[in-house]
């Protein structure tokens, strides 16, 4: 009896610790995601739902080329619990940390170790300089819990399981396709394999079943033509996207390599845990390739994460060229939280736009519902409560088609908005060219009235009012 009231008490003070640990990192993540700083990222999302609330309809009244799944998510939160920056920000923390335990949760499925509500930390840590109110970040939640269920299927080939692992697939395709897809073809062509190597027939139902379920949730994308899904979610960004987010690939390289040794550590193993982390590890490293910068590789590291404690404990007694390697992993993993220690150090992490003098004198001089802000800063429209006046949350010449401009001039010409904001600063990376149809109209017939920093309010002239 003594014994029993013992286990009983060291039972609820491990519960105890444990809560206290994940009370502590959503403490972190709500401390340091607490500001309001505009944000073209965020603002992309953020006026796609604002379109909506203003009876837009997505891929009709107003373009976009990522999938439907966070413009509506945040819509439906701001019809619940009103329409508000931080009803959208609190939504995106819950999102990164439910996220943080799923990461958790797969590396308990693959071992058990004390080290590992360590990595939770870690992703939350890279998560400072995210901005988290966007499709990318609402995504991994999908593709992590996707994967721990999948895992689970894996492992006592559950049907159910592998329901679920299909229904959260196909969600993450709704939040952001190319990573969905990518997600679906790895988990789907592992069974694949897994079925040569190992003949069991059961496999294929399996696979059948995910399949099945993970184009369920698809069935939402019916509510638009498939001829526009297909020009805007596939087409546009097969071939317009990749040409201006072109970027140094040494930060792939890197995790290649890590990848590549991790392979290496491991290639004796015959988990098929391990394997599948390892081999879907390599295809959301692959999908960065569009774009790999610190913020998406970063948020699709959780496989090594996972692998780094039971590398650790499968390895000893660790020979001088093992512990080479570990130093190389984990020292790339720690600098993927470098950019987080920058963001302390120089931006304001309590900052509020209640003293932003741009949005102020564009709510109080700028009549009229419409507005025109751009080339890249779509967060504008959210922040002053101003509708766009053209299709289009940004124009990016070499992004964007000649065709696009003029219809975005036509727009134009068509609401007259009282103000245009102008920052050319923020697209000088992609060679922006100001000589096309929607700057040459606004130079043309409007005048600078107003400036921060490298943004400029510019005026509809008097004769056209």
């Amino acid at each position: 009896m003594k014994e029993r009231y013992k286990n009983f008490l060291l039972i609820i003070k491990n519960k105890s610790a444990a809560n206290g640990w994940w009370l502590f990192l959503f403490l972190i993540l709500l401390f340091f995601h607490c500001a309001r700083l505009p944000d073209s990222d965020e603002g992309i999302v953020l006026n796609g739902a604002w379109n909506l609330i203003n009876h837009r309809q997505l891929y009709i009244d107003f373009f976009e080329f990522i999938s439907p799944g966070s413009f509506y998510l945040i819509f439906w939160f701001w019809k619940i619990f009103g329409i508000h920056y931080f009803v959208a920000k609190f939504l995106a923390v819950i999102i990164v940390f439910l996220s943080s335990i799923g990461i958790y949760k797969i590396t308990q499925t693959v071992s058990k170790n004390k080290v590992n509500r360590f990595f939770p930390l870690i992703f939350i840590i890279t998560s400072i300089y995210w901005p988290i109110i966007n499709h990318n970040t609402f995504n991994i939640l999908f593709i992590i819990w996707a994967v721990y269920f999948f895992i689970k299927g894996l492992s006592d080939y559950s049907k159910n399981n592998l329901i679920i692992s299909g229904l959260l697939t196909g969600l993450s395709i709704l939040f952001l396709q190319q990573k969905g897809i990518v997600l679906l073809l790895a988990l789907s062509s592992f069974l694949v394999i897994s079925l040569i190597k190992e003949k069991k027939y059961l496999l294929l139902k399996l696979n059948f079943y995910f399949l099945a379920f993970s184009f369920l949730p698809l069935l939402f994308l019916l509510k638009w033509p498939l001829k526009t899904l297909y020009e805007n979610l596939i087409v546009f960004p097969i071939f317009n996207y990749t040409e201006t987010a072109k970027m140094p690939f040494y930060l792939f390289t890197i995790f290649l390599i890590v990848l590549l040794l991790m392979i290496w550590l491991f290639k004796k193993e015959k988990s098929k845990k391990i394997w599948l982390l390892l081999y879907v590890q390599f295809f959301l490293l692959l999908s960065t390739l569009p774009r790999p910068d610190f913020y998406h590789i970063s948020l699709i590291l959780f496989p090594l994460y996972v692998l780094i404690p039971i590398s650790l404990e499968k390895s000893k007694p660790i020979d001088l060229s093992k512990k080479i390697i570990y130093l190389i992993i984990l020292s790339a993993i720690l600098a993927i939280i470098y950019p987080s220690t920058i963001f302390i150090c120089f931006r304001d992490l309590f900052g509020s736009i209640r003293n932003n003098k741009l949005i102020s004198y564009v709510k109080n001089n700028c009549s009229g519902p419409y507005l025109y802000a751009g080339p890249f800063i779509p967060e504008v429209y959210f922040e002053t409560e101003k509708i766009n006046a053209t299709p289009y949350s940004f124009l990016i010449t070499r992004l964007h088609t000649p065709e696009q401009f003029l219809e975005a001039k036509k727009s134009l010409e068509k609401y007259q908005p009282t103000c245009a904001v102008l920052d050319y600063k923020m697209v000088a990376k992609f060679n922006y060219d100001k000589n096309n149809p929607v700057d040459n109209y606004i130079l043309n017939n409007y005048e600078p009235t107003f400036q921060e920093g490298d943004t400029y309010v510019y005026r509809i002239l008097p004769a056209d009012l």
